[in-house]
């Protein structure tokens, strides 16, 4: 079996797209092939899966995310941007436009630029309630000192439709973010204390109106960008004070910049950056007992 995809990537974090009659092989859902697809050597090679999916109701698409490990994630920002571009390339949404792109999270509402591919999405704002998060505590964590797979941690657990976990750094630039980032991310990512894992951001605070960040995505590893986590990072920013409300806020990762904006009451945020199409192709579905993965 052919199965015809679509490349796209959003500051280097890159997925496989699938849309139509391809949704067909997902169904049932296999880890094992979504690992397969997102392996870099074996397979296509990506951060994740995207299905755009026909919508429930008023959207012009819906979209469902896997991690690259078969996970599957409530959400992903950018894979939210790649997936609004995909649609308006399709025809499905005009650019220039405001359109509802579908998720598990909620309806997102997306602009595709008209003579570019920078595209915007504003969608619900965070949650801190640790119930939400989720994490094992009695009160919301912010800016507070966890006990994360034996390391003492000062940091802020929030919800943004997944789970986050955000640590300040008064000091260090970019790179030595995410050397830190890959110590440590993947105690953080599977700690007791978040019950359903989390992805870990390590950030510093550059002005009230910038910031730098490395990202260890749950399920993925280290990635070059994250638009929830970029997200994330914002929210928590504003909620210590750190950053600015109401105001764009520059996040600049490993793999472009991104601009966030948090309203003062936390109630909304918006995400604006590039996202590209990088090519389309086919793969040749194997049988199951074909794929082979190390």
């Amino acid at each position: 079996m052919n199965l015809a995809f679509h490349k796209y990537q959003g500051l280097g974090n890159d997925f496989v797209l699938f849309d139509g009659e391809a949704l067909k092989a997902f169904d049932p859902i296999d880890p094992l092939f979504i690992r397969w697809i997102c392996d870099r050597r074996f397979g296509v090679g990506a951060d994740g899966i995207l299905l755009a999916v026909p919508p429930l109701a008023r959207g012009a698409v819906r979209m469902i995310y896997y991690n690259a490990d078969g996970s599957f994630s409530e959400t992903c920002f950018n894979g939210l941007r790649c997936t609004a571009l995909h649609a308006a390339r399709e025809g499905w949404a005009k650019r220039g436009e405001n359109f509802i792109v579908e998720s598990p999270t909620g309806d997102v509402i997306a602009l595709v630029e008209t003579d570019s591919d920078l595209t915007r999405i504003e969608l619900a704002g965070p949650s801190f309630e640790p119930e939400q998060v989720p994490v094992k505590s009695t009160f919301p964590v912010i800016e507070s000192l966890l006990d994360v797979a034996g390391m003492p941690l000062t940091g802020t657990a929030l919800s943004i439709g997944n789970p986050h976990f955000v640590v300040w750094r008064g000091q260090g630039d970019l790179e030595q973010l995410n050397r830190d980032s890959r110590l440590i991310g993947a105690s953080v990512e599977k700690a007791e204390v978040f019950p359903r894992m989390t992805n870990f951001e390590l950030a510093r605070a550059v002005s009230p109106t910038e910031a730098i960040m490395a990202v260890w995505e749950r399920g993925v590893g280290p990635t070059l960008a994250c638009g929830s986590g970029a997200t994330a990072t914002v929210c928590a920013g504003v909620k210590a004070g750190r950053l600015n409300a109401g105001v764009p806020v520059k996040v600049r990762m490993a793999g472009g910049d991104l601009q966030i904006e948090v309203s003062p009451d936390f109630a909304r945020v918006a995400v604006v950056g590039g996202a590209t199409y990088v090519f389309s192709g086919s793969l040749q579905v194997p049988t199951h007992r074909g794929i082979h993965l190390p």
